[in-house]
């Protein structure tokens, strides 16, 4: 499930004028697609009723069920498009700065949250029952050291090894120098 791309062709740069190392990119895991499946199939059952009433006894009705199969059709197709656009656009993105979650709605609904690495706290995941275990999907949930909010991801598949993947990047690039630097203001005092 992970993919990493080739960012030649896009290059992000940073403000300094650096471009920020890709990690890794992660999308959802395919299960968030059952419900549209399950539903979709629903619509397929009650398309056909004209088409089989039609053709059962009333052949009037079968250029109006033949119609009605086809504006079912594009419907199904429209309605599956819809939501295999959100989950396919719906993205982790971990790089050496910052954690990204674009979360794609339909065609033109974009959310994006973003988190600096060093302002993350702690990464936790959890599985959510029997289902999440035998699939190996769960949700991540990143807290922040500001305490101004969190990133909640839901149905990631290997929780744990994106826990770990975010644990090591938080670990080689989620301080700076200025952050480990320790001022003793007893040193200022007695320098003067």
């Amino acid at each position: 499930m992970s993919t990493k791309r080739d960012r030649s062709h896009e290059p992000e740069v940073e403000e300094n004028g650096e471009e920020a190392e890709l990690i890794f990119v992660e999308r959802q895991f395919p299960i968030v697609l059952r419900w549209p499946l399950i539903y979709g199939m629903i619509i397929i059952l009650v398309g056909m009723i004209p088409w089989s009433i039609s053709t059962a006894n009333l052949y009037s009705w079968q250029p109006l069920a033949v119609n009605w199969m086809i504006f079912v059709f594009f419907v199904l197709m429209t309605y599956w498009a819809y939501h295999f656009a959100g989950w396919f656009f719906t993205v982790l993105i971990l790089t050496d700065e910052d954690i990204t979650f674009i979360k794609q709605k339909g065609f033109f609904r974009r959310d994006v949250q973003s988190l600096t690495l060093n302002n993350v706290q702690s990464v936790n995941y959890k599985i959510p029952g029997l289902q999440g275990a035998l699939f190996r999907y769960g949700d991540l949930k990143i807290e922040t050291l500001s305490g101004s909010g969190h990133l909640r991801v839901k149905l990631m598949f290997r929780p744990a090894k994106l826990q770990a993947e975010i644990m090591q990047a938080l670990q080689a690039y989620g301080s700076t120098p200025d952050d480990t630097m320790v001022y003793d203001s007893k040193d200022k005092t007695d320098q003067e």
